[in-house]
């Protein structure tokens, strides 16, 4: 009982240092593109909707992760229309289709305006995902510290650019000290329940009370810094920082000076008369397309984006060596290096998503390449794929490293009765594979019947493995 109650803390202490910085991107974005109007509690609804739904499916023993995926954003999608409906279409009916035709032309026109209905989609997205994510993730004392290291990172972020915009975001203090106190939390009870710090030593049965006793000293500062660090004493520090810039912009003048000058300022030449007659013609230069154009602000964005993350890592990364190196200076103290966090966080997300992009490419050269196949070269590959998924059922797969030559002298081994036609199919799929041979008329036949005799399982006779497996290889070395 006491694990699955450290358990369920450790949970609810992740989920509320995200909730803490989705809330802060949430409020700016309503406030920036809805105008408000958004209940940013009902978007963040979806987070806990999204981790039970998900623990909800596994418990059900569905058949295979895929349709626990697709029941998943499947219940996402009609929550989300549903939100649409409730927070943009109050007054409309819920059988009315206005509501619903609203939303295509959102996601349609997203690269000249961010409408509410694409903002609404997009965020719940994002909070379902990392709810879902949050399901299957096993929680440890390095997954608290990344997620407290990200959160940070994105709060600081949310909290810049809300003063950059001069956009007032309501309960920065409380989310601020309540992200404090999840990452507290969830890092003292992670790190306690593995056994490896000085906690489950003698100091064993006081950890709750020195907990506790933390937590309470860091909310006591930090509503005391909220309660110094006023917009007035701001606005004084900038005013002193904007008085010794004007003084030192008048030293550099005054500097500059004590030079003399090079003579007065040449007078500029007269505007020549314009010349009096129609107007000039237009001259029709080559204009972008619209689409391209679109496609480019897209790749634009991407590519600015990939910047700021890759500054944002180098800043936190240096700055967490120089607070490795202020520790390991201090005589008496002990760090514990943090494996993963937010850098190898970082290159997950980034390794995931190029492995993604090359699914898809491949999926596309693979159907490029069908394309441009002659038939007689694809009806050959398409027996030797045959033969294989013949053998994989038989319970001998080809392995990744085994060339055809390689696999085929596994198979002779435990199906020698079939040596005659595996290889010849085998020394056919090579020559239009990797030569610039196409099969004849009498060749494909051939081919067609020493597959049918292997998937009728009829052997054309004994034969002796060694020799049918010299005569595969003197093939090989001849073609």
């Amino acid at each position: 009982m006491r694990l699955d109650w450290q358990r369920g803390v450790l949970y609810a202490t992740t989920m509320g240092m995200e909730v803490c910085w989705l809330y802060a991107l949430v409020a700016l974005l309503n406030e920036r593109v809805a105008g408000g109007m958004l209940s940013v509690s009902g978007i963040l609804l979806f987070y806990p909707l999204a981790f039970g739904g998900n623990k909800l499916l596994f418990r059900m023993r569905m058949p295979g992760a895929w349709a626990v995926r697709i029941v998943s954003w499947l219940m996402w999608a009609v929550l989300a229309l549903m939100t649409i409906k409730v927070q943009l279409f109050g007054d409309a009916g819920w059988f009315e289709t206005a509501w619903v035709k609203a939303i295509p032309p959102a996601i349609a026109g997203m690269v000249y305006a961010f409408s509410p209905e694409l903002l609404i989609l997009v965020i719940t997205a994002l909070v379902w995902w990392l709810g879902q994510r949050l399901s299957g993730n096993k929680l440890d004392f390095s997954a608290s510290a990344s997620e407290f290291q990200f959160g940070l990172v994105m709060l600081l972020i949310m909290f810049f650019v809300a003063s950059m915009l001069e956009v007032e975001l309501a309960c920065l203090i409380p989310v601020a000290l309540a992200f404090f106190l999840f990452a507290l939390a969830g890092m003292s009870i992670s790190h306690a329940r593995e056994g490896r710090s000085w906690l489950s030593g003698l100091h064993q049965g006081r950890w709750m009370e020195l907990l506790l006793a933390g937590i309470g000293l860091v909310l006591a500062l930090g509503l005391v810094v909220g309660f110094v660090v006023t917009p007035e004493l701001l606005q004084v520090v900038l005013d002193a920082l904007k008085w010794l810039w004007d003084l030192i912009v008048r030293v550099l003048a005054f500097i500059a000076g004590l030079f003399p000058s090079s003579g007065g300022a040449p007078e500029l030449p007269s505007a020549l008369p314009v010349p009096e007659g129609g107007a000039p013609e237009e001259s029709h230069l080559w204009s972008m397309p619209e689409t391209l154009r679109s496609a480019l602000r897209i790749v634009w964005v991407v590519v600015v984006a990939g910047f700021v993350l890759v500054a944002l890592w180098r800043v936190s990364s240096q700055i967490l060596d120089w607070l490795r190196r202020k520790v390991a200076g201090t005589e008496g103290s002990e760090f514990e290096p943090l494996e993963g966090a937010f850098r190898a966080d970082l290159l997950r997300l980034l390794k995931m998503i190029l492995r993604k992009l090359s699914c898809v490419w491949l999926v596309f050269r693979k159907g490029k390449q069908k394309s441009s196949l002659l038939p007689e070269v694809e009806s050959v590959r398409q027996i030797y794929r045959y033969l294989l998924e013949w053998a994989s059922a038989a319970g001998y797969p080809r392995q990744v490293s085994q060339t055809p030559y390689e696999y085929l002298h596994a198979l002779a081994g435990v199906q020698p009765e079939f040596l005659e036609d595996m290889a010849f199919i085998t020394h056919r799929y090579v020559s239009a594979r990797y030569g610039s041979s196409v099969p004849d008329e009498s060749e494909l036949h051939q081919l067609k019947r020493s597959w049918h005799r292997i998937k009728k399982g009829r052997s054309t006779g004994p034969v002796n493995e060694s020799d049918g497996i010299k005569e595969v290889f003197s093939n090989e070395r001849s073609s």
